[in-house]
């Protein structure tokens, strides 16, 4: 008699089991936005500065430079690592000038950008479109500057 009640809830008895298997899994969240990886080497496409260039936007053969960028960590919003500049200008009278220098550089989410070293240092802003990286520095004055760089 016992087995004649029993019968028609079996199959909702197995629904309600196989539900409880299933619904024990917690929910798969969604990575956090992080920065862009910046590591590469790139090619320099323009170089705009108030001071080394009058304002006059210069592309090569004019200007010429690398970038080398390594990403070494992310935390958060944040992106750190090294990087290697390599810069060719005009020096005004027929001949040019190579600046080199290395250091440390952090780029956000928010697009803000960060560059340390011994003769390139600034802050300012950056921005990835494909493989063109554009960084527009603010700060300090003598640094103010627009670089377009290609990756390679």
């Amino acid at each position: 008699m016992l087995r004649s009640r029993l019968k028609p809830l079996f199959p909702l008895l197995l629904t309600v089991i196989a539900g409880a298997a299933c619904g024990g899994e917690d929910p798969v969240e969604p990575e956090p936005e992080r920065p862009p990886d910046l590591t590469g080497n790139y090619t320099m496409q323009s170089l705009s500065s108030p001071l080394l260039t009058l304002g006059e936007a210069l592309t090569p053969p004019a200007v010429s430079g690398t970038f080398i960028a390594q990403q070494t960590s992310v935390t958060g919003l944040e992106a750190t690592g090294t990087v290697t500049v390599s810069v060719t200008i005009p020096d005004g009278q027929g001949g040019t000038i190579t600046i080199d220098d290395e250091g440390p550089y952090t780029n956000r989410l928010d697009g803000t950008w960060e560059q340390g070293g011994v003769l390139l240092q600034g802050i300012g802003t950056y921005t990835v479109q494909g493989n063109t990286l554009t960084v527009d520095v603010s700060e300090p004055a003598l640094s103010v500057s627009t670089t377009v760089w290609q990756k390679n």
